[in-house]
């Protein structure tokens, strides 16, 4: 298993995106669709939970087996929800803020893309790229700022 890197549209791994992470040597499956990201972002945007829940409502939405070490497995867990790489000082930013309407997303991919993401299991780090795309040629309502949700900052650092 190779580790994760940051996602670029020129490496050869491109159309090869991982579902697994790593955790103390451990390859664990990871929930990679684009679904599973809405949902995280839904939840930590909105979450009122203390952070026990909060760690654990987190990991399970990732995770199928959510590995021993709890800590780890959130660091690789906002490791690949940001594309292969912790950022500095708990800032993370994957251009969506606040989190992007369903029907607004659905829209552009399938009117630039001619994707349905209805029917489609998009691996995030594709959708990432791809969402990354639009916001270069237009800029979408759901782009416009980057997201920042503090709430997951506390697990990075």
């Amino acid at each position: 298993m190779k580790h994760l890197k940051h996602f670029s549209p020129t490496d050869g791994d491109f159309f090869r995106p991982p579902k697994y992470v790593t955790v103390e040597g451990i390859d664990y499956p990871i929930r990679w669709d684009f679904e599973t990201a809405f949902l995280f972002m839904e939840y930590v945007d909105t979450s009122q939970d203390d952070d026990a829940t909060f760690l654990e409502t987190v990991l399970s939405l990732w995770y199928p087996v959510i590995p021993k070490n709890r800590d780890k497995a959130m660091d690789e867990a906002i490791r690949f929800y940001c594309g292969g790489t912790i950022p500095e000082e708990g800032y993370y930013s994957p251009s969506f803020s606040p989190v992007p309407r369903r029907e607004e997303v659905y829209f552009d991919f399938l009117k630039h893309y001619k994707i349905d993401l209805n029917r489609e299991r998009l691996h995030w780090w594709i959708f990432r790229r791809l969402a990354e795309e639009l916001k270069e040629r237009r800029t979408p309502s759901w782009t416009e700022n980057k997201y920042n949700p503090s709430q997951v900052g506390r697990w990075l650092g």
